[in-house]
């Protein structure tokens, strides 16, 4: 039936939108629909302490902590999790903006309050977090080998190197983390460990996956290094005096940038280069290892579990999350159902004039 209500329809670039739009509303009122019932299991979902959660969908708030925490790429705080991403200006008229990059990556952190204390392992997490930066840059302040000016951090230029980036038009860089300290609201799966354990990040890791740190295989072993000495007496002693061509591979190395043609687009010639700080050793202390306060394979850990698929990562207390929640499935089910009746009345107007 539905066909033959098509089949008398004519074929224009009104009916063609109004068909587009008509498929967009019902896809927006199912999204609508999906928050709304997630809003549902959030609200029926009792809050637990730490200590005397059950095994199976719980709701926590706590503080993160862990032994092992890795470097943000723009802001290069210490963090569990970031998530970087890079937007492009579509149009310089108009204020439409198109994601280009995103980075996401973490490790195991822990989540504690006064009962107790659990391992959280990010992986599948849907994550509202707050944003820790955010700049805009004009294409202008780059140069064509992506070193930057002194408006742009050489860390934007590393992230943009890293993902194949020359900046066009306006960009804009976000950056968000979790941070040790930060206060959580979590919403996942409590479950026996299957093998999750808190660990330190690979520095040859995938920085574009959300997975576990892979091992490099022998495939992609390497020549041997040149050394360039950051802080001995015979060597440059600051970056400054170096080179713009050393400085530029040194940062392309430190980002763990291997791809001869990203070197040559930042106007290096590419080799294997090593950066060598002689840095004083750490002076020795009698306190325990850090880790040595967390127990790095734990009987449980909360994820994403298979038969309760919920899990949110939230800075938000758990009233706040919901109701944001309330807010945007509101919007998206009466927005979706009112572009769908407007895409129905444009076709019913098109028979008519028949």
């Amino acid at each position: 039936m539905i066909v033959c209500f098509f089949l008398f329809i004519p074929i224009n670039h009104l009916t063609i939108l109004s068909t587009v739009a008509i498929a967009g509303g019902l896809y927006f009122f199912y999204l609508g629909f999906q928050l709304r019932a997630r809003k549902h299991l959030l609200l029926t979902t009792p809050t637990s302490r730490i200590g005397s959660a059950a095994l199976g969908l719980v709701e926590v708030t706590g503080v993160a902590a862990g032994p092992y925490t890795m470097t943000a790429p723009i802001t290069g705080k210490p963090c569990f999790l970031y998530q970087t991403t890079a937007w492009q200006q579509r149009n310089a008229r108009k204020d439409e903006w198109e994601k280009i990059a995103e980075e996401t990556l973490h490790v195991p952190f822990f989540l504690g309050d006064s009962t107790g204390q659990f391992l959280i392992e990010p992986l599948g997490a849907d994550l509202d977090l707050l944003r820790d930066f955010r700049q805009e840059y004009a294409a202008s302040l780059f140069s064509s080998d992506l070193s930057g000016q002194d408006e742009v951090s050489p860390r934007i230029s590393v992230f943009l190197l890293r993902h194949g980036i020359a900046p066009a038009r306006l960009l804009r860089i976000e950056e968000r983390v979790i941070r040790p300290n930060d206060a959580l609201f979590v919403t996942g799966t409590l479950m026996e460990n299957p093998g999750v354990q808190a660990r330190p990040l690979s520095p040859h890791s995938d920085a574009t996956a959300k997975s576990a740190p892979s091992k490099l295989s022998e495939q992609n072993a390497v020549p041997a290094p040149q050394i360039i000495r950051l802080a001995t007496a015979a060597a440059p002693s600051t970056i400054h005096e170096m080179s713009q061509q050393t400085k530029i591979a040194a940062a392309l190395t430190r980002a763990g940038i291997t791809k001869p043609e990203a070197w040559s687009a930042a106007g290096v010639p590419y080799q294997s280069v090593a950066v060598e700080e002689n840095a004083p050793p750490a002076p020795v202390s009698e306190e325990p290892p850090k880790s040595s306060r967390f127990n790095v394979t734990p009987p449980v850990v909360l994820m994403k579990g298979s038969y309760h698929p919920t899990f949110v990562i939230s800075f938000r207390s758990q009233k706040e999350f919901v109701s944001a929640l309330a807010w945007k499935s509101a919007a998206m089910a009466w927005g979706g159902a009112a572009i769908t009746l407007l895409g129905l009345y444009v076709l019913l107007a098109q028979m008519e004039l028949l």
